[in-house]
């Protein structure tokens, strides 16, 4: 269980820039994506999208890793693409994104068949949103979709579940503040949302519960706790 800005998110992100998580492929996988994090241009890229967004489906600690992987492999295409003076824009980019739509489109459907599936392309969504820029600005295309996917995570169904309210709060802890840069009144909505099912749900379970109260209070504060509310919390999760 993740909460408080520090705790299991800051050990995530701690982790060495340089060892990427993709010991859970097979030996044959993993070796693609290390060439294509090396030089893209000698590997099938296409492929290389299919298999993370693959993997980001069914692997909700890869779903959290994959956006660095992208951004690792777009920046490194773009660069050889200028070198060659190209300009058919970025693949890798293009095969990424048409799959994550083609994802999110059927996303009501994942849900209803696993929980898991589910949370975890949540999680893949906000990533990429997270890592993939276009002149460091988070792509606008992705600011509905991801919107979308906090939204349905914050219906009173999606809030009696404690896997649910999990993802909402990391994602909403790794991406509310840029999320709300690009688009306050929805962010507004949301907690509106939040702040009812908080007070009026009688269903929730008690982590469900403690879980709300602190991304309210993370919002409030500028995105961002006291070390005091950090304590807090974390001794509530761990008790």
């Amino acid at each position: 269980m993740c909460i408080a800005s520090g705790t299991c998110y800051g050990r995530m992100e701690n982790s060495s820039k340089e060892d990427y998580k993709i010991q859970s492929f097979d030996l044959e996988t993993q070796k693609l994506l290390k060439t294509a994090l090396k030089d893209p241009g000698s590997v099938d890229l296409e492929k290389v999208s299919s298999v993370i967004v693959d993997q980001s489906l069914k692997d909700q600690i890869f779903s959290r890793e994959a956006g660095r992987i992208c951004h690792t492999i777009v920046q490194l295409t773009r660069s050889i693409q200028a070198e060659a003076k190209q300009s058919n824009g970025n693949v890798f980019r293009r095969n990424l994104l048409n799959r994550l739509q083609l994802e999110f489109k059927a996303r009501e459907e994942t849900r209803k068949r696993s929980t898991q599936e589910w949370v975890c392309l949540v999680s893949f969504i906000c990533n990429i949103f997270d890592y993939l820029k276009v002149n460091n600005m988070p792509m606008v295309a992705l600011v509905p979709p991801v919107y979308d996917c906090l939204f349905r995570l914050a219906q009173s169904d999606s809030l009696k579940n404690e896997e649910e309210v999990d993802c909402l709060v990391l994602q909403l802890h790794r991406i509310g503040d840029q999320l709300e840069k690009m688009n306050t009144p929805l962010m507004d909505e949301l907690f509106n949302l939040l702040r009812d099912g908080f007070l009026l749900q009688e269903d929730l379970s008690s982590m469900g519960r403690l879980l709300l109260l602190e991304i309210l209070e993370f919002r409030a504060g500028g995105w961002t706790l006291s070390d005091t509310a950090q304590k807090y919390y974390y001794s509530e999760v761990t008790d």
